[in-house]
């Protein structure tokens, strides 16, 4: 029996806690200010797995320097989201990513996943503003995983 194929969606923090409909298997990446609560992601029958990760919607620039206080996606979360892909994307139908307005860091992480997967990530730029920096940082963590991968099968 072949597999459908996998989706990949992208969402916000308001229409994951009332209760995002998914027809089959899902995990989910919830992604949120970090001087904000956990999203309730609520427990529903074809839930398999949630990632919690703070990190704010700013992307560095060489004209001016980011407050202290802001908290940019790290190496080690651009990490974990693809350990999280590597451990559940073969077993679900659905990846759903969530940030608090479902316009930039869920979008970004959710074209640089369908990107590693050789998924179609056009849509995610057509329909949504992607945080670029999080999609680059996603994206090159994606390839070094893969790359090692590829060295292990050697």
């Amino acid at each position: 029996m072949r597999r459908k194929t996998l989706e990949i969606i992208a969402t916000d923090r308001k229409s994951i806690e009332a209760g995002f409909v998914i027809r089959s298997s899902y995990v989910v990446i919830s992604i949120r200010d970090p001087d904000k609560k956990p999203a309730k992601v609520r427990k529903q029958g074809g839930l398999k797995a949630v990632l919690h990760l703070a990190f704010h919607d700013a992307e560095p620039a060489t004209s001016m320097k980011l407050p202290d206080d802001i908290e940019l996606i790290s190496d080690e979360q651009a990490q974990q989201i693809w350990t999280f892909v590597g451990l559940h994307h073969a077993e679900v139908g659905a990846i759903v990513v969530h940030c608090e307005q479902g316009m930039s860091r869920s979008p970004a992480v959710a074209a640089a996943i369908s990107h590693g997967l050789g998924l179609d990530e056009a849509r995610f730029w057509r329909e949504y503003q992607p945080n670029r920096y999080v999609y680059e940082k996603v994206r090159a963590m994606g390839q070094i995983q893969s790359h090692k991968r590829a060295e292990k099968s050697l």
